[in-house]
């Protein structure tokens, strides 16, 4: 049997170890979790999504009145506990909102019968495209039977940013300026997520935030030096909040406890100002577009003080 008094202690410790003189006891990093990023149903019908709100990574509160709004209600309703109904042919959003904290989104695409496409994924060989450079993109369109599509309907391909690359009605991705770019394909009127690409771009720079009751400001530059070593960093002015085991991370999402288990670890950190990181010796086959934040982390908690987003 363990003893009761050491493994109090531990907690304590594991606890205390990410409280710091300018942080509140029970730190915050809300999140709302859904049980599906997109749903597709046949007018007439409806789809029930399930939204929590967390207070933070451990706590939920079940009680948390969200508020529901469609971007679209004449293609699909929604009611305020999450009962979507589809109205007419279309593709609209869901919005799941908790005032002051926090928003996320469900794609949903309402169909006239089963033949009707209800699902299109683009795809890349690459996630990096060079200047001058051009690669094809990938289609897959499927039914709401999940069989292919087989019916009418041109594909119509984009991009949001034209001074960064530009796309033909074939799907061919050509590089054209430094930036990311993300790629759509829509057909019958259902289009794609997002597929985000990387174009010439030798560097990456990012501005730090702090989440919740936590600071973090400065800013960040992640970059391919001559040597060819990714390194990464933090400007002067770089300042955010500390306590016992306090780590930079790569990764790909913000969430605390993904970040300690997914992200690449770069060192720890217990000073403000100017900070460098040779990614590369960390792990050489890490590439300049494989991950979209840099965050700050209590290790020993998995807590989110803050974060930049790479750009």
């Amino acid at each position: 049997m363990k003893n009761p008094v050491v493994c109090l202690f531990v907690l304590t410790m594991l606890i205390n170890s990410c409280i710091g003189t300018d942080q509140l006891d029970d730190p915050k990093d809300p999140a709302i979790l859904v049980n599906a990023t997109s749903a597709s149903l046949e007018i007439g019908n409806t789809y029930q999504i399930e939204a929590t709100y967390y207070y933070n990574m451990w706590v939920a509160d079940e009680s948390a009145q969200l508020l529901w709004r469609s971007d679209d209600p004449e293609v699909a309703s929604v009611n305020q506990v999450g009962l979507v109904t589809g109205q007419s042919k279309g593709q609209t959003r869901i919005s799941i909102v908790y005032p002051g904290e926090d928003t996320t989104t469900v794609t949903v695409n309402v169909v006239g019968d089963l033949n009707d496409v209800s699902e299109v994924l683009i795809s890349a060989p690459s996630s990096s495209l060079e200047i001058g450079a051009s690669m094809q993109l990938g289609l897959e369109v499927y039914n709401l039977g999940g069989d292919p599509y087989i019916g009418d309907g041109d594909t119509i391909w984009s991009v949001s940013n034209e001074h960064v690359a530009t796309i033909d009605q074939d799907g061919n991705l050509s590089g054209v300026g430094d930036g990311r770019v993300d790629a759509v394909a829509t057909v019958a009127g259902v289009a794609s997520e997002p597929l985000p690409v990387m174009v010439g771009m030798q560097t990456r720079t990012g501005s730090f935030q702090g989440v919740g009751s936590y600071q973090a400001d400065g800013t960040c530059e992640l970059a391919e030096a001559d040597n060819g070593d990714l390194t990464l960093t933090f400007s002067n002015d770089f300042a955010t909040s500390f306590a016992l085991g306090t780590f930079v991370y790569l990764a790909n999402t913000t969430d605390g406890a993904a970040v300690r288990a997914q992200g690449l670890e770069l060192g720890e950190i217990t000073t403000n100002g100017s900070k460098f990181f040779n990614v590369t010796s960390k792990r050489p086959e890490t590439e300049l577009d494989e991950y979209r934040y840099v965050i700050i982390l209590c290790k020993p908690a998995s807590i989110t003080f803050g974060f930049a987003d790479l750009n």
